[in-house]
């Protein structure tokens, strides 16, 4: 059940955009999902667009699949973050989104409190320089110790596992990303908070993965289950759930 585990779904774009593909994506999405889409200036935004919010779609039907992929619809929370307002479950479904360039990912969960976060590894990225701006001081002396590959390698760890726990907590970016702290170790990633920080951080458990070797994925898990929920891989494609 959707409630005892975390279902992450992933889609690699340069797989899953074969011919027809990407309209037959777009044909589950509501009317101001499509709008938006066609908003979007650069094609190349507009079909990962597509392919994220269908995927959201195929994905909660796959947990219900009671549920046609076209039949949800959305609304947003206090600080934008959205959840399903229709149909009404008897178990209600949480999700969390993500997109980077070249990939979508989605966790589906019946605890609220999960998030998911992808990001494109740019090896031009400058690390320490970032996290002097937005990173915890123990994460940015970290960083200082590092050599450069294993230093980028680190700061998209932080930065996927930081934005997985906000999503997981519904902020957005309402609180600031030096107010808590990963630590990553062999054995385990762990959070801490500053002093005004009103959580536990016995409470969490934290995953990271690669779905490619441009991309990292990171998810946050403040379920508070013993040992945190297991989590399922599913990966593309789901679209016969949409058949």
């Amino acid at each position: 059940m959707a409630d005892e585990r975390i279902e992450l779904f992933v889609g690699l774009i340069e797989t899953v955009d074969t011919p027809g593909s990407v309209e037959e994506c777009r044909r589950l999405l509501s009317a101001d999902e499509r709008a938006r889409a066609d908003r979007f200036v650069f094609e190349r935004h507009q079909r990962q667009y597509i392919f994220a919010h269908a995927l959201l779609r195929l994905a909660l039907s796959h947990v219900a699949p009671n549920v046609a992929p076209a039949d949800w619809s959305f609304a947003t929370g206090r600080y934008g973050r959205p959840f399903v307002a229709a149909p009404v479950l008897s178990r209600p479904l949480h999700f969390s989104l993500s997109h980077a360039d070249g990939c979508v990912a989605c966790v589906v969960s019946g605890h609220e409190t999960v998030g998911v976060d992808v990001e494109t590894v740019s090896r031009r990225a400058a690390p320490l320089s970032t996290a002097l701006r937005f990173f915890a001081p123990e994460e940015v002396e970290t960083l200082r110790t590092l050599p450069e590959p294993a230093a980028i390698e680190r700061f998209f760890d932080y930065w996927t596992l930081k934005e997985a726990y906000l999503k997981a907590r519904g902020f957005g970016l309402n609180l600031p990303l030096d107010a808590f702290a990963m630590q990553i170790s062999r054995e385990a990633i762990e959070i801490s908070f500053k002093p005004d920080i009103a959580d536990d951080p016995q409470g969490w458990r934290f995953s990271l993965c690669s779905p490619s070797p441009s991309h990292r994925l990171a998810i946050a898990d403040g379920s508070r289950a013993a040992g945190g929920l297991p989590i399922s891989r599913n990966a593309w494609p789901l679209l016969e759930a949409a058949e």
